[in-house]
C-alpha cells in the first residue's frame, strides 16, 4: 500500500461519526513548500491539492460529494436555506475558506522537493480550457522531472458553474472531452480537437511533459459514469472516502462497472489503478479516537490503522490519499500528524499487498 497527503491549501480536516470537512486555516498556518518537505522526508508517495477558482459564501442548490445525512459543525459549515439542524450542511467547506492556488504551489514545490509525486486532486476540470490546462500541467511535470499525477473531475458545486459561466448540467461530458485533450496535447505533435465544447486544430502544446506517453491521469469520480470514463480514457478512478465510517467496499460497484468496461472495450484491468481518498487521526491507546466504538477509519493506534489499511487493501485500493484531522487548525498539529502516521503506520503499511486485478503503482 503506497500513500499520499491532501495538503491544506484548502484548509485541514475535521469529522464527526457522520462527516468529514474542511476547517478554515490561517493562510500562513498553510507553509506548504515546508508540508510537502516533510511528506517527502517521512516517505510519503503523493501530494493531492483541492481546486476551487470563485467561492460564492453560499451554495443552497448544491450538495458535496461527501454530504452525509448526519451531525455537522454550523460555526464551519454552510446550511443550506431550510434545513435547520436536519440533515446537516450540504458542502464541506465553510463560507470564505482560504484557498491557495494548487498549480501555482506544485511549482513552488516541483523546485523544492527532489522525488514526491504531485497533482490536482481534483482538478475541476470544466472549469478552465483543457488547452490551458494541459500546457500549465505539463509544465509542472517538466519543472519537476516527471513527477505530476494528474487528478480530474467533474466537480459538484453548481452556483461555482454559474460564476465562471459553464452549465452545471454538462460537467461530465465537458469532463470527457478535457480528458482527452489532455492526452492529446501532451502526445501529439500538433494537437486537433472536434467536440461539443472544443473545437479547434494544429495547436502547438511544447514541450511535452517528460513522462510518456503522458502523465497518469485518475478520474476523481464516485457513479458508474465516472468509472467507465476512467476506464475508456484515464489510468484509474480516484473516489472519495473521507467519511469516517464507510464500508472500504462501498463503491465495488464502480470496480465492477470498470470491469465490465475494461471487457466491452478490450482493456486490461491491470492498467488501472484503485485509489482513494481517506480521513485520519493517529492517537495514544487511551484516546478517545483509539476508544470510541464505532471507531472511525484510520483513527486510533498504529495497530488499529494498519487494520483499516488492511481492510482498503482487500477492497482493491493499493494508494490512499490522507486527509489528517487537526482540530486546531495550525501547521504543527499537521505536522505532528504526519509525523506520527510517517514513523509509527508507513513502514509496515508499505508491506501490505492489494488485492484484485488492479494495477499498484506509477
Amino acid at each position: 500500500m503506497r500513500f499520499g497527503v491532501l495538503m491544506n491549501t484548502h484548509g485541514v480536516g475535521a469529522r464527526d461519526d457522520h462527516d468529514w470537512w474542511h476547517q478554515p486555516m490561517p493562510a500562513e498556518e498553510m507553509r506548504p513548500v515546508e508540508c510537502a518537505q516533510i511528506a517527502e522526508r517521512l516517505g510519503f508517495d503523493a501530494l493531492m491539492f483541492g481546486d476551487h477558482v470563485g467561492f460564492p459564501e453560499t451554495s443552497p442548490t448544491s450538495t458535496s460529494p461527501v454530504h452525509v445525512e448526519g451531525l455537522s459543525d454550523p460555526t464551519v459549515r454552510h446550511r443550506g436555506e431550510g434545513e435547520g439542524d436536519v440533515g446537516g450542511s450540504k458542502r464541506h467547506y465553510p463560507p470564505r475558506p482560504n484557498l491557495l492556488d494548487g498549480a501555482v504551489v506544485m511549482g513552488a514545490i516541483a523546485a523544492n522537493t527532489s522525488r514526491i509525486k504531485m497533482g490536482p486532486g481534483v482538478l475541476i476540470s470544466p472549469y478552465r480550457h483543457p488547452l490551458s490546462d494541459a500546457r500549465q500541467f505539463a509544465t509542472i511535470d517538466f519543472l519537476s522531472n516527471g513527477r505530476l499525477l494528474m487528478g480530474a473531475g467533474a466537480g459538484w458545486m453548481r452556483e461555482e458553474f454559474e460564476v465562471l459561466g459553464h452549465d452545471p448540467d454538462e460537467r461530465l461530458a465537458m469532463l470527457e472531452e478535457c480528458v482527452q485533450i489532455y492526452t492529446r496535447s501532451w502526445e501529439d505533435p500538433l494537437v486537433t480537437f472536434h467536440g461539443r465544447f472544443y473545437d479547434f486544430e494544429n495547436v502547438t502544446i511544447d514541450p511535452k511533459p517528460v513522462q510518456t506517453p503522458h502523465p497518469p491521469i485518475v478520474i476523481g469520480a464516485t457513479t458508474n459514469a465516472g468509472a467507465r470514463l476512467a476506464v475508456r480514457y484515464a489510468d484509474g478512478l480516484y473516489p472519495i472516502l473521507n467519511q469516517p465510517l464507510i464500508d472500504p467496499h462501498h463503491y465495488d460497484r464502480q470496480q465492477d462497472e470498470m470491469r465490465r468496461e475494461c471487457e466491452k472495450i478490450g482493456r486490461d484491468p491491470s492498467e488501472l489503478i484503485m485509489m482513494g481518498i481517506v480521513s485520519s487521526r493517529v492517537s495514544d491507546a487511551d484516546d478517545e479516537e483509539a476508544t470510541r466504538s464505532p471507531r472511525r477509519n484510520f483513527g486510533g493506534t498504529a495497530e488499529q490503522i494498519l487494520g483499516d489499511v488492511q481492510r482498503f487493501a482487500d477492497a482493491g485500493y493499493s494508494m490512499l490519499i490522507l486527509c489528517p484531522d487537526c482540530p486546531s487548525r495550525t501547521f504543527e498539529e499537521w505536522k505532528d500528524q504526519m509525523e506520527r502516521f510517517g514513523a509509527e503506520v508507513l513502514p509496515e503499511a508499505s508491506t501490505i499487498k492489494p488485492a484484485g486485478e488492479w494495477r499498484t503503482d506509477f
